[in-house]
C-alpha cells in the first residue's frame, strides 16, 4: 500500500539557515532518530539509493560514503559495514552511539601511504539518537579518526569508534518525525511524544505501536499513562483473506481484559498513533484473532476515538488586553469594550482565559519596576486581587483543574485557585525551575496539563508536570531551541508537540520548536519588527507584540500571503493577547 511520507525536517531546518535563526547557524536545528528501532529499513519502492563501495573509489570518497550509509540503519548497520574490512565489520559496535552533527570534515592528517591511509573527522554535534527513536539536542565539536587499508586491492575501514556518525542531510533524507500517544494524568487527553524513524519503512505500524509498548520517553515517565502494556506485541496479520481489505489490522498478544473505558483510552492511543502517521485506517484491533471489541469488528476510526483528538480545532482570539482601557472584545468591525468590571482594570500587562473559557487572571503594574497585581475571576464577572509581587511568570491555566499558576519574584511558584468568597492561593515546588537560571520571565503549561514551557535567562524549557501531584518534576527539564541563543523574551504552547517564542532580536523575531527540539522554524519577518515581547496561539493563528502593536499572523495561508497584521481597531494601540492557556 502507498501512503503520504511524513514530514521531515528539510524544509524547516532550510528555511531556519536561510534566516540565519541565530549566529551559531543551524548547528542545533536538525532533527534526529533513533537507528536503534529502525531495524527492518526497507528501500524497496522507494526513491532511497543505497550507498555500496566503488571500485577503485579513493579513501576519502570511500569514507563519504560510508557517512551515507551509516543514515540506513536495518539489520545492524548493513549497508555501511560493506565499506569496512571483515574484521571490521564484525567488531563494530554500531549501538554504541549516534550522533547528528552538521557536516562532516576531513582532513588527512595521519597521512597516506600505498596501503594505508588516515583521516581525522571533525564536525559539529547537533544532536544524538537514543534508543526508541528519542532525539536530543547536543552541542560540542565531535573529533574521531578513521583509518583504512587496502584489501585485494579495494581501500576499506580497518579502524574506527564505537557508535555512529550521521550527517544531517543523510539524516533528513532518511527520516521523519512521527508521534507516539499517551494518556495524560487525567486519562482523557493524549500527549505526543515524538520519535523519529525510518522514512520509507514498510511495517511502520507494527513498529509504531510496538514503541507504545515500550514506554514514553524517561523525561515523560511520571507525567503520562497508558493502556499499552510493556508484556503487549503485535504481529504482521497472515491472514490472506484480509490482504486487500480496506484500512489496517493490527493483532495484539499478551494484552490482558480491559474494562470499557480502558478499552476506549487504549483504543484512542493506537488509533491517533497510526493516524497521525498516515497508516491507513480503519483500524481492526484484535487480541489473539478476535476483535478487540465486537462493537469495532469493522475497525475503528478517529471519529470513534474523536474526543481524544491531540491536536483539536482552537478558536480564534476573542478579546485583547489594553492598558487604558482594559478588556476589549475582538469582533468583525473592531475591538469593542468588554461589558463588565473587567473593562475598567487598567495598567494590563497580561492575560489568559482558562481552557474552558469562564474564567481570567490578569496581571497590572505601571512601569518596569512597580509593583505587580495578579487578578483573577469569572470572564463575565468581577476580578478579585490574588497576590501581589515584584515581579510575575505567567499565568496560565491549567486545563484539568481550572487553577492558574503564577511564578513571583523569581522564588515562589503558586497555584490560584477561584474560591467562592476570595482567590484561594497555593505554594507549589519552584526548585525545579528556579534550579534553571535566574530569572524566570515565561511561564505556560501545555494544552494537555503534562508539559511546562518556562523562559529562564533568555532560553527556553521544557518539563513535565507529575501525573499524581501536578507538580513540575525535577531532572526533567531540558532546554530546546539552543540556536535561539539567550534571545527568548516570551513562550506559548502552538499545540501540544509545538511552541511558539518571541525574541528580543529583528531578525526572526517570531520561531515554532518541536517539544523534542528537533524542528526549530523561524516565522515570517514580513511586516513585523522586533523585539517582541509577548506571544500566542489559538487554532492557526499567532498573536504577537512587537515594538509597534498587537498582530497576527494566519500560518494556514498561502506562503505568499504570509504576513503579519494588525488587529481591527489596535492599530497602533498598546495591547496584549488574550487565548486559552
Amino acid at each position: 500500500m502507498t501512503r503520504p511520507r511524513p514530514r521531515s525536517l528539510l524544509v524547516s531546518v532550510a528555511l531556519a539557515c536561510a534566516t540565519g535563526l541565530a549566529a551559531t547557524g543551524c548547528a542545533t536545528l536538525p532533527s534526529s532518530s533513533s537507528p536503534q528501532v529502525i531495524d527492518t529499513f526497507s528501500p524497496e519502492g522507494s526513491e532511497l539509493s543505497v550507498p555500496t563501495p566503488v571500485p577503485d573509489q579513493e579513501p576519502d570518497l570511500l569514507v563519504r560514503d560510508f557517512l551515507k550509509a551509516a543514515a540506513i540503519a536495518d539489520q545492524r548497520h548493513a549497508a555501511a559495514r560493506q565499506f569496512l574490512t571483515p574484521d571490521a565489520a564484525e567488531n563494530w559496535d554500531d549501538l554504541a552511539e549516534t550522533i547528528i552533527v552538521l557536516r562532516a570534515d576531513l582532513s588527512a592528517e595521519g597521512g597516506r601511504s600505498a596501503d594505508r591511509a588516515e583521516y581525522t573527522l571533525r564536525a559539529e554535534k547537533v544532536g544524538t539518537l537514543d534508543p526508541g527513536g528519542i532525539f536530543r539536542e547536543d552541542v560540542g565539536q565531535l573529533e574521531v579518526t578513521i583509518g583504512l587499508t587496502r584489501t585485494d586491492g579495494q581501500w576499506r575501514i580497518d579502524e574506527l569508534p564505537p557508535g555512529v556518525v550521521i550527517e544531517k542531510a543523510e539524516f533528513l533524507s532518511t527520516y521523519a518525525q512521527r508521534d507516539l500517544f499517551f494518556l495524560s494524568g487525567s486519562g482523557d487527553a493524549l500527549v505526543p511524544d515524538p520519535r523519529w524513524t525510518a522514512a520509507d519503512r514498510t511495517d511502520l505500524e507494527y513498529s509504531l505501536v510496538n514503541l507504545l509498548a515500550t514506554g514514553p520517553r524517561p523525561g515523560l515517565t511520571d507525567a503520562v499513562l497508558s493502556r499499552v502494556p510493556a508484556s503487549v506485541s503485535v504481529r504482521p496479520d497472515e491472514d490472506e483473506d484480509g490482504a486487500d481489505a480496506a484500512g489496517t489490522t493490527i493483532d495484539f498478544a499478551g494484552l490482558p481484559v480491559l474494562s470499557s473505558q480502558a478499552t476506549t483510552q487504549f483504543a484512542a492511543q493506537v488509533v491517533w498513533t497510526l493516524a497521525r502517521a498516515d497508516v491507513p485506517g480503519p483500524y481492526r484491533l484484535e487480541r489473539d484473532g478476535a476483535p478487540l471489541d465486537e462493537r469495532y469488528a469493522t475497525g475503528w476510526t478517529t471519529e470513534d476515538v474523536r474526543d481524544f483528538d491531540p491536536y483539536p480545532p482552537a478558536e480564534p482570539m476573542r478579546y485583547a488586553l489594553t492598558a487604558a482601557d482594559g478588556l476589549v472584545r475582538l469582533e468583525a468591525g473592531g475591538a469593542r469594550p468588554a461589558e463588565g468590571p473587567w473593562s475598567e482594570v487598567r495598567g494590563g500587562t497580561s492575560a489568559v482565559v482558562s481552557h474552558d473559557g469562564r474564567n481570567l487572571a490578569v496581571v497590572t503594574g505601571e512601569g518596569e519596576i512597580g509593583p505587580r497585581r495578579v487578578l483573577v475571576g469569572p470572564i463575565d464577572g468581577g476580578p478579585a486581587e490574588a497576590l501581589t509581587a515584584g515581579t510575575v511568570a505567567g499565568p496560565t491555566f491549567h486545563p484539568v483543574t481550572g487553577r492558574a499558576w503564577v511564578l513571583v519574584d523569581d522564588a515562589r511558584l503558586l497555584r490560584i485557585g477561584m474560591g467562592e468568597n476570595a482567590p484561594a492561593v497555593q505554594e507549589m515546588d519552584a526548585g525545579p525551575l528556579l534550579a534553571l537560571g535566574a530569572r524566570v520571565t515565561g511561564l505556560r503549561i501545555d494544552q494537555s496539563g503534562t508539559q511546562l514551557a518556562v523562559v529562564v535567562d533568555g532560553k527556553v524549557f521544557i518539563g513535565a508536570l507529575s501525573a499524581e501531584t501536578g507538580q513540575p518534576l525535577r531532572g526533567t527539564f531540558r532546554q530546546v531551541g539552543r540556536a535561539l541563543g539567550e534571545t527568548v523574551t516570551a513562550v506559548a504552547w502552538r499545540d501540544r508537540s509545538t511552541i511558539v517564542v518571541g525574541r528580543d532580536t529583528t531578525e526572526a523575531p517570531v520561531a515554532t520548536v518541536s517539544v523534542d527540539g528537533a524542528i526549530a522554524e523561524p516565522l515570517s519577518q514580513r511586516n513585523i519588527s522586533g523585539p517582541v515581547t509577548a506571544v500566542a496561539a489559538a487554532g492557526r493563528e499567532i498573536y504577537v507584540v512587537d515594538r509597534r502593536s498587537l498582530l497576527r499572523l494566519d500560518t494556514g495561508a498561502d506562503t505568499g500571503d504570509r504576513y503579519w497584521r494588525e488587529i481591527a481597531g489596535l492599530a497602533a494601540i498598546r495591547a496584549d493577547p488574550v487565548v486559552a492557556g
